[in-house]
């Protein structure tokens, strides 16, 4: 059993016909065990965070995008959260040989945040998710 995973894709700053895209981390899956998170929950939460694009999905950098990951994991009260880019997944699912290979993709690529349990209830989407 796997905490809450969250996909991104890192996009490099781009200058397109004068306009100046800064670089982004964008939320491609926030999935748990049981399949993808309900993107109002995420869309809720996304608000919270005032430097990201919550319409997009988009975070500047990558320490906001752990910051929300943590934020999510919290409401479903688990202990972990798993991030990992499309890239490092890509090469994961290319060398997996069975499902033990494909598991071991998270935490061989991908970065695991611990949850900080002090003194938490659950919350409302915690509650939903149960």
């Amino acid at each position: 059993m796997m905490g809450p995973t969250l996909i991104y894709h890192f996009q490099s700053s781009q200058n397109q016909d004068e306009d100046f895209k800064p670089a982004s981390y964008r939320m491609v899956y926030f999935f748990t065990d049981e399949g993808l998170i309900d993107s109002k929950i995420l869309l809720e939460l996304l608000k919270a965070f005032p430097d990201s694009n919550f319409q997009d999905k988009n975070f500047l950098n990558l320490d906001d995008l752990k910051a929300f990951a943590v934020r999510v994991g919290e409401e479903l009260g688990a202990a972990e959260v798993r991030l990992i880019s499309v890239q490092d997944y890509n090469i994961g699912v290319d060398g997996a040989r069975d499902l033990k290979s494909f598991r071991e993709i998270f935490s061989k690529y991908g970065e695991t945040v611990m949850i900080e349990q002090v003194g938490r209830k659950k919350s409302l989407f915690g509650k939903l998710f149960s």
